[in-house]
């Protein structure tokens, strides 16, 4: 049994190191570059930021003993939506979206993404972003999100 809820200031450093267990994960998998220890804690430092300007909130599921098995964030900026946009608007990003692997396959990614979109949408966000790794993409595609249009080139 899991119950979800919003995480802590105090918690952030915890779900910094989530981050880093998914960019590991993304980089075995999909070949993006590892993180170092000096980008864990630029991103704890970006989560703590970002959280006191209210940009950022993370939802958290918790096991029976109260431990945090999942988490999902989203991160409010103000962006054009399109190239052609003559203002940029409140636009969300899903990001760091992790579970820990013994607590995998059952809904707490997929829970927790909702839940950041609902807030996402409360902030005024009519569109959110994410970037999936090859493994999860078809949970996004099964909560509504559609490929890009995005394009890229190995220089």
């Amino acid at each position: 049994m899991y119950i979800t809820r919003w995480a802590t200031k105090n918690e952030l450093p915890l779900l910094a190191e989530y981050w880093f267990h998914m960019a590991c994960e993304m980089g075995e998998k999909d070949g993006i570059p590892i993180p170092n220890s000096e980008r864990v804690n630029e991103v704890r430092n970006l989560f703590l930021k970002e959280r006191e300007e209210n940009n950022l909130r993370f939802r958290v599921a918790v096991d029976e003993q109260g431990n945090i098995v999942a988490c999902a964030g989203g991160l409010i900026r103000m962006e054009y939506a399109t190239p052609l946009s003559e203002e940029p608007t409140p636009f969300g990003w899903v990001i760091s979206v992790y579970t820990i692997p013994h607590h995998r396959k059952k809904g707490l990614a997929s829970q927790l993404v909702e839940e950041v979109c609902s807030w996402l949408k409360e902030r005024g966000a009519r569109r959110a972003r994410l970037w999936a790794s090859s493994e999860g993409r078809r949970i996004y595609e099964r909560l509504g999100f559609s490929p890009m249009l995005d394009m890229e080139k190995a220089l």
